[in-house]
């Protein structure tokens, strides 16, 4: 009766289908590939126009302070910010608001890029796992930087399984922005369109001696982006162009 047991177990074990196990791709393949995709995604993207509004609070003091400005960048390393509306605290807007767009024209410059991008040279690299973000399938890697810059980051990323994008970067700058500045922790969201990864929102919280905890959020809302065709679309990527897209325009006669 065991015998007959074990043989109809056995029959009902080899008769049951297979399910194959996905097999991650290793860090090296994740990262080759999304290079891959940034160096399309610069060659892609011509132009764009976003209007962005900072918002900035602390606490302690109660003190907070609102910025609207239109950015516009050009293809390979032209940002232009111009200030539409400022409101509240003089020295939020000061000491946070225009260092933030004085960093970010540095940060644009191709020597500087070349030193902050998330690439092997300037960063180690662990796979976490695969998980949800933002509603797609991602792969986390933690991020360890190879000195100390206060551009690179000290966190994990986000990867799009699908097209290779980064999806989020979540840490602390690698080198603390000033004395007074004891610890800040960055979270910066992508949105997808057509086919590419831009910045969505960025949300920051700052330790500042004396100061106290202070908060910023930048959020992005694009009102037009040009691009190339002759580059078309990255490999598995699909356009995602919906009636709430920002305009999109074939390139410029040359």
């Amino acid at each position: 009766m065991l015998t007959l047991g074990l043989i109809l177990g056995f029959c009902l074990f080899t008769s049951m289908p297979v399910v194959q196990q996905e097999t991650a791709p290793t860090v090296d393949e994740i990262l080759d590939r999304m290079k891959a995709h940034d160096e399309w995604q610069r060659l892609y993207l011509i132009e764009y126009q976003a209007q962005r509004r900072f918002s900035a609070t602390n606490l302690k003091f109660k003190e907070d302070a609102m910025l609207e400005v239109r950015t516009t960048f050009r293809r390979p390393d032209t940002l232009e910010s111009r200030v539409l509306r400022a409101e509240g605290s003089k020295f939020i807007r000061e000491r946070v608001f225009d260092k933030i767009l004085e960093a970010e024209i540095e940060a644009q410059s191709t020597h500087t890029k070349q030193q902050i991008d998330i690439v092997p040279a300037n960063y180690s690299f662990t796979y976490f796992g695969r998980e949800e973000c933002a509603d797609r399938q991602c792969y986390r890697l933690g991020v360890i930087p190879k000195r100390k810059d206060k551009y690179l980051i000290d966190g994990q990323i986000w990867i799009d399984t699908r097209d290779w994008g980064i999806v989020r970067i979540q840490g602390s700058p690698a080198k603390r922005p000033s004395f007074w500045t004891r610890q800040t922790q960055i979270d910066r969201r992508y949105k997808r369109i057509n086919g590419m990864w831009l910045t969505d929102r960025l949300e920051s919280i700052s330790d500042v001696l004396i100061a106290g905890r202070s908060s910023l959020t930048i959020q992005y809302s694009y009102e037009s982006i040009q691009t190339d065709d002759l580059y078309g679309l990255p490999a598995n990527s699909a356009s995602v162009l919906t009636a709430r897209s920002p305009r999109f325009s074939r390139p410029r006669a040359r």
